[in-house]
C-alpha cells in the first residue's frame, strides 16, 4: 500500500477523563462517601474528613480545594438531600393515585408515609442535623425551610379534600380554620418523628412496622377522619 493510500492514524484511546469532568467526577464521589457515612455515623463530630476521601478514592487536598472544612461539606451534602427529597415528593405526588383522589383520608395517609419514608431515608443526617444544631443554631433552618416548600405542595390537597368534604355535609368551610388544623397536625407528627431520631429505639422505632400505621391512626384523629376500612 502507497502512502497515498494509507489509512488514517486513529486517534490514541486514553483512560483519562478531561481535567474538569475528574474534577467533577471527585467532587460526586465525595458527596456521595459523605452522604454514605453521614448515614452510618449520624455525628458530624464522628464524621472524618480522611475516611471521606479514602471511601471516594480522592485526596485530602482535593477535598480542601472543595470546602474550607467539614461543616462546608456537611451543609452541601445536606442540601443535596433536602433538593433530592422534594423532587421524590413531587414524583410521588405524580405516581401514587390518593393524591388526586380527593379523599381527605387517603390523602393524609399518603402525608404520613411522605414524611415516614424521609425520615427513615435520613435518619443519620438528621441525626446529625439535630446535634449541629444545639452548637449552630441555624443548622436546622435549611431542613425546616425544605419542609416548608414540601409543605407548600402536600398541604393544599388535603386541604382541598377536607373543603370538599364538608361542602358535601352541606357544613360551613373555614379554609384557614382548616389548614390550621393540618398544621397543627402534622407538627404534632414530626415532634414523634424527630423524638425517634434522637431517642430510638422506642415504642414505635424508625424501623418499626408499626410506625406507619400509627401515626396515620393517630394523624387521622386530629383531623376527624374516618378510621381507614
Amino acid at each position: 500500500m502507497s502512502t497515498a493510500q494509507r489509512r488514517p492514524r486513529e486517534p490514541l484511546q486514553t483512560t483519562s477523563a478531561p481535567l474538569q469532568t475528574r474534577s467533577q467526577l471527585g467532587f460526586a464521589k465525595m458527596l456521595q462517601a459523605g452522604r454514605e457515612l453521614i448515614e452510618e455515623c449520624g455525628s458530624l463530630d464522628d464524621l472524618s474528613i480522611t475516611d471521606i476521601v479514602e471511601r471516594a478514592g480522592t485526596s485530602i487536598g482535593a477535598f480542601y480545594r472543595r470546602f474550607d472544612n467539614k461543616d462546608t461539606f456537611f451543609d452541601v451534602v445536606q442540601d443535596g438531600v433536602i433538593a433530592g427529597g422534594l423532587g421524590k415528593v413531587r414524583e410521588v405526588m405524580v405516581s401514587e393515585a390518593a393524591w388526586e383522589s380527593n379523599d381527605a383520608g387517603a390523602i393524609a395517609d399518603a402525608m404520613v408515609l411522605v414524611y415516614v419514608r424521609a425520615f427513615r431515608r435520613n435518619r443519620g443526617l438528621y441525626h446529625a442535623s439535630l446535634l449541629r444544631a444545639s452548637q449552630r443554631k441555624s443548622t436546622w433552618d435549611a431542613i425546616r425551610h425544605g419542609n416548608q416548600e414540601v409543605q407548600a405542595l402536600i398541604v393544599p390537597k388535603l386541604v382541598d379534600a377536607l373543603v370538599l368534604a364538608n361542602e358535601q355535609k352541606a357544613q360551613k368551610v373555614d379554609r384557614a380554620a382548616l389548614e390550621f388544623e393540618v398544621l397543627a397536625a402534622l407538627q404534632l407528627m414530626l415532634g414523634m418523628l424527630v423524638n425517634s431520631v434522637l431517642n430510638d429505639p422506642g415504642p414505635l422505632s424508625l424501623t418499626s412496622r408499626r410506625l406507619a400505621p400509627y401515626l396515620q391512626k393517630q394523624f387521622r384523629r386530629c383531623l376527624d377522619l374516618p378510621a381507614a376500612g
